[in-house]
């Protein structure tokens, strides 16, 4: 597909007129393809500049130097790849934009990878209808519709989303040998767990072991507030502090911190903060919750189903007796499948290559090769293919970890494969949402756009960071006071417009889309 577009590029060129309307439209400032040969080696050789997220493994170059072996020989092109860690996400992420960093492509996300935000900032490339067509067919062709419609911003598209619905709910994993050593048998409430936690945070602080890692506070806000009490956040608004209701339909949106959920929720964390469950510097930590979790620096993580389970299954693989064992404590509780633009991947506004990296997303989705080393990294070294639609990881595989290297903007189920030692309980679980526990609502296709209120977004952003992260924490003196200022700081940063002007949007999209 890529050749057949080159060869019909060839044909035609890039006519002024296309490429007039192409840089007024998107803001690009072009490329130099102004004619393009049929033959990939006759295009002129460029490197593209890609931001992925999270930390840089081992093995990557290795990885991505096949990548860009493959990647060449079909349109000429190679990727230069920076990492935003995750630690730095909120603080470089728009940087990059705002900075005017001279980059191609960056993962996106709507609700915690800034697609909004960005997006209304004229930040991103717009994906016309015409350049999809011409530099990403199958893309084009194959992408759901109701993926393009949730990509969609005051009508326009400015990622391409991945192909998949799939759950966010959080779930635990902990130390089964740790839970054994305090009486415990098994862990089904979160009763019980937090008298696993309290036996941790007593018995093993000698020991070097906390019960979580880095943000074990923040972490824990979706388990314990927004996902235990059948809530959702709006997408695009300023993360995590504008929710619906699951099992409400009607377009109605509410601020956390006006809930009484907020408020218990806030209190729990101070109490655990205070019991010693994580460290005190969490604010500023580099840790990760899994990293530790894995390394047996911490009792418990929580994260997405599919993370949690690879995660047993490498601490289980490295220290069989530590026994990871993976915990739902969603049960009874309804939730959303999240929409296709939970992950994805745009241009960069201001590429000087738009079309070589639309063509460089297409590799990446549908080229076999290259989406397979990307996931799983090289065959033979790092997995081999066990059985159809599977792989075993390797010895190797934890210098290039199978599906954590932030390949999930070009994720495609016409390539995925599913982990040979995936614990029975993952698809249990997906089908016990599934069958009992998953609920229609508009509002998880509705995305905020943020273009009337740029300036109180900033502002509230910094709120967040300054008053409400501490109590995420639990890293306050007084919750009462802490909750009174931090709305307080929130109401004088111009969050009452924010909300209103969200409720507003939402109410005309659940109109539009009923």
């Amino acid at each position: 597909m890529i050749r057949r577009s080159i060869k019909k590029l060839a044909a035609i060129g890039l006519s002024v007129l296309m490429l007039s309307s192409f840089m007024v439209g998107c803001g690009s400032k072009g490329s130099d393809d102004k004619s393009v040969a049929s033959n990939s080696s006759e295009l002129k050789e460029v490197k593209l500049k890609m931001y992925l997220i999270g930390d840089k493994p081992a093995d990557f170059d290795e990885v991505y130097a096949k990548v860009n072996e493959k990647m060449k020989e079909e349109i000429n092109a190679t990727l230069e790849v920076n990492f935003i860690p995750w630690s730095d996400m909120t603080t470089k992420y728009q940087l990059l934009f705002q900075s005017g960093e001279d980059f191609d492509l960056i993962f996106t996300a709507a609700g915690w990878g800034y697609y909004s935000q960005v997006a209304t900032k004229n930040g991103f490339l717009e994906l016309t209808d015409d350049l999809l067509k011409e530099y990403a067919p199958q893309i084009y062709a194959n992408e759901p519709a109701d993926a393009w419609n949730q990509a969609k911003i005051d009508g326009k598209v400015y990622m391409v989303p991945n192909d998949r619905n799939e759950y966010g709910t959080n779930v635990f994993a902990y130390r089964g040998d740790l839970a054994s050593k305090y009486g415990f048998e098994s862990i089904t409430s979160y009763d019980e767990l937090e008298a696993f936690m309290d036996a941790v945070a007593q018995g093993e602080s000698g020991n070097g072991i906390k019960v979580m890692a880095n943000g074990g506070g923040q972490n824990l806000q979706w388990p314990y507030m927004i996902e235990r009490y059948g809530f959702s956040t709006v997408s695009g608004a300023p993360t995590p502090s504008i929710g619906y209701d699951v099992n409400d339909t009607s377009g109605e949106v509410f601020a956390f911190v006006d809930t009484p959920e907020y408020m218990e929720y806030v209190t729990k964390m101070k109490e655990f903060a205070d019991k010693g469950y994580w460290a005190a510097d969490s604010i500023s930590s580099q840790a990760t919750r899994d990293e530790d979790f894995v390394a047996g620096k911490t009792a418990i993580m929580t994260w997405n189903l599919s993370t949690v389970a690879n995660r047993t299954v490498e601490m289980n693989a490295a220290n069989p007796d530590w026994n990871a064992t993976l915990l739902d404590l969603s049960e009874g509780v309804n939730r959303v499948v999240q929409p296709y633009t939970n992950n994805g991947i745009a241009i960069n506004a201001n590429s000087k290559n738009p079309e070589r990296a639309l063509m460089a997303i297409e590799l990446l989705r549908y080229d076999e090769e290259i989406n397979n080393l990307t996931w799983y990294g090289i065959e033979g070294e790092h997995w081999e293919n066990s059985a159809e639609g599977e792989y075993t990881s390797l010895e190797g595989s934890d210098a290039f970890p199978a599906g954590e290297v932030c390949p999930w903007g070009w994720y495609t189920t016409k390539f995925a494969r599913t982990s040979s030692t995936e614990p029975e309980i993952v698809q249990e679980t997906i089908t016990k949402w599934s069958d009992n526990y998953t609920v229609s609502n508009p509002l998880a296709a509705f995305s905020f756009d943020d273009s009337n209120v740029k300036n109180e977004m900033a502002a509230v952003g910094n709120v967040i960071t300054q008053y409400g992260v501490p109590l995420d924490l639990g890293m306050v003196d007084d919750v009462e006071a802490g909750v009174k200022e931090f709305r307080e700081k929130l109401t004088q940063a111009g969050f009452d417009k924010i909300l209103e002007e969200c409720q507003r949007q939402a109410t005309e999209f659940v109109k539009s889309y009923n």
